[in-house]
């Protein structure tokens, strides 16, 4: 007979608690359910499957590897990595999550890179998207335009700080560093024994499907907990304990509140975070910590897509929340700077209104150019290296 451990008591009582709700109050769960099937369909389903399946033929095709000559030079000086990350890195900025977790998971399943590489790619590659950023949250629910570049530097530099830290996690397990041209004469090895177009094409397809329609599931059940929570009044129990513990702290129980709610999903915590009567700096460092760090749902949809590899989720759980904490220090940081003196000039008005906000969206489509970019070059590439291969041979047999 198996032991019965902690942990599988604890999830047994929690999922029971979920289904017992769900009976008594039907109504609300149908409720929440449906927002987050509207919430997928709508958004989540058509912006994230065109490029899941971009992602699965880039792949198979070996055009990441290609990428990787590049950038390897870059991203293994700064992060400890192979210039694979580079790719899954922009990707991930251009879509946002959890976009950059599925290329480090295909990377890992195609043993493109180690375990330990690995480790260290998700932690910098799993970021928001500057869509979301700057429409979702800064225009759609803070209706400030001009605070989008504080969340977004705040954002991708908190990334890029985990991601220089997490370079020194087993730096004794690195892998030899090797020279340009020999990857170079793997990406042609390989792209000679390229499966047919037809076949790689309907197999993205497939696999992309099961992914969204997974991605689609945790959003659906999360909404549904989020109304539960919200309905059995869970949080104020927890406000209650936290004013005990804190020995009634100046922390308001709306803003508590309004932390669990963000920790579960990001953009009911940015609603919440909208509605709290607290300084504006408060409100900007909480939903700067929500980007940062996620959110259990989308983390979830990361850990359905990890979780036949052998990367850590825990420890990448960990790392996002440090993430959060410093995207949240960031965001203080540069909120404070918007009102020195220094910064109030004309010039820097003009380039903080009007050329960031403007260049996010036109540096994410550049960087897709630069993708299929390198796509064209490998193919080229390849069909060079094939003809000349053809007839060296050719000249072999004529001698």
């Amino acid at each position: 007979m198996k032991k019965l451990s902690a942990s599988n008591l604890i999830n047994k009582i929690i999922f029971l608690f979920i289904m017992i709700s769900i009976i008594i109050s039907p109504e609300n769960a149908y409720k929440s359910s449906l927002e987050g099937l509207n919430l997928w369909y709508n958004i989540v389903c058509p912006a994230l499957f065109p490029f899941f399946v971009s992602l699965e033929i880039l792949i198979k095709l070996g055009v990441i590897n290609l990428i990787g000559i590049f950038f390897r030079p870059i991203t293994e000086f700064l992060f400890n990595i192979p210039g694979e990350g580079a790719f899954a890195f922009i990707m991930s900025i251009a879509s946002g999550y959890p976009v950059g977790a599925k290329v480090v998971a295909n990377l890992r399943k195609e043993k493109i890179c180690t375990k330990t590489e690995c480790q260290r790619m998700i932690s910098l590659c799993s970021t928001s998207g500057p869509l979301f950023i700057m429409g979702a949250v800064s225009v759609g629910l803070l209706k400030n335009p001009d605070i989008a570049p504080v969340l977004l530097i705040s954002h991708y530099f908190s990334a890029l700080t985990v991601g220089l830290l997490m370079r020194f996690y087993k730096r004794e397990k690195n892998n030899k560093k090797s020279f340009p041209g020999v990857h170079i004469t793997k990406l042609f090895i390989k792209n000679n024994d390229i499966e047919p177009i037809g076949k790689v094409f309907v197999e993205s397809i497939i696999n992309s499907v099961n992914l969204i329609l997974m991605i689609g599931g945790y959003i659906i059940f999360f909404s549904v907990i989020s109304g539960i929570i919200k309905q059995i009044g869970i949080i104020d129990v927890i406000t209650s304990l936290t004013d005990l513990i804190s020995c009634k702290s100046n922390l308001s129980d709306d803003v508590v509140s309004a932390f669990i709610i963000g920790i579960l999903e990001v953009t009911n915590g940015v609603k919440e975070c909208v509605l709290l009567n607290s300084p504006y700096m408060i409100k900007i460092a909480l939903i700067s910590f929500f980007i940062g760090f996620g959110g259990f749902s989308i983390n979830a949809q990361v850990a359905g897509i990890i979780y036949d590899t052998d990367i850590n989720f825990s420890l990448y759980l960990l790392i996002k929340f440090i993430q959060g904490v410093i995207a949240s220090f960031y965001s203080i940081l540069l909120f404070n700077l918007r009102h020195v003196s220094v910064f109030k000039t004309d010039s820097y008005q003009i380039i903080y209104k009007n050329l960031i906000r403007k260049s996010i969206l036109k540096l994410s489509f550049s960087l897709l150019l630069l993708v299929l970019a390198f796509f064209l070059a490998s193919v080229l590439f390849a069909a060079l290296y094939v003809n000349i291969n053809k007839k060296n041979k050719l000249h072999k047999r004529l001698k």
